[in-house]
């Protein structure tokens, strides 16, 4: 009997203090409570390692820089226009360097193919070969031609096949991390030469 009085006893005392302790002390003691969810760290930390990564320029990126004002011109550029079922075809261009030390011409893009490579045409026991080149150098207060029959553009894995009066935009990486770009027209005529290893 005596047990059983200890026991309500103590059960009366306690209870105010346990509702006190669930109305207020819960509230403060849980993170992310009072209207808002609980913050996941792993959540928090992937959406920071993101923003970071975000504001970091990728290794790759490059300059665009505009003809002229650059020390740069590009000059009376176009691409060849081809028969139908050709999956390549052939930029062309003056690349004029008015700056004072010489440039590295080391890749190419286009707005029409797939992959813009830089070629030559190479007489290889009496036939013309093209082949490719790792870079073109153009000294300070010189001009390179890129023309049929020499060094040129080759545009390869067309998306459409180029006629008269597209509009296509040929660009060349340099090897300051510069990239230059300009407006072409699509032509007939000029030299063909053989492209042997396409």
């Amino acid at each position: 009997m005596i047990k059983w009085c200890l026991l309500a006893l103590c059960a009366s005392l306690c209870a105010p203090w346990l509702l006190a302790v669930e109305r207020s002390g819960s509230a403060s003691a849980i993170p992310g409570a009072a209207g808002t969810a609980p913050v996941d760290p792993l959540v928090a930390a992937s959406e920071d390692t993101a923003q970071v990564k975000d504001a970091v320029p990728s290794k790759n990126a490059l300059t665009r820089i505009e003809p002229g004002v650059s020390g740069i011109d590009l000059e009376d550029a176009w691409v060849r226009a081809m028969p139908p079922f050709q999956p390549n075809s052939a930029g062309y261009m003056t690349i004029i360097n008015r700056r004072d030390s010489a440039i590295a011409i080391v890749g190419a893009s286009s707005s029409i193919a797939r992959k813009t490579e830089l070629h030559t045409t190479r007489e290889v026991d009496g036939l013309l070969r093209m082949e490719q080149l790792e870079g073109l150098a153009v000294a300070s207060r010189e001009r390179a031609e890129l023309a049929p029959g020499g060094n040129h553009l080759m545009l390869l894995g067309l998306a459409f096949r180029p006629v008269p009066g597209d509009d296509i935009i040929l660009c060349l990486e340099l090897i300051s991390r510069e990239e230059i770009c300009t407006r072409a027209d699509v032509r007939k005529g000029g030299k063909v030469s053989s492209h042997d290893h396409h």
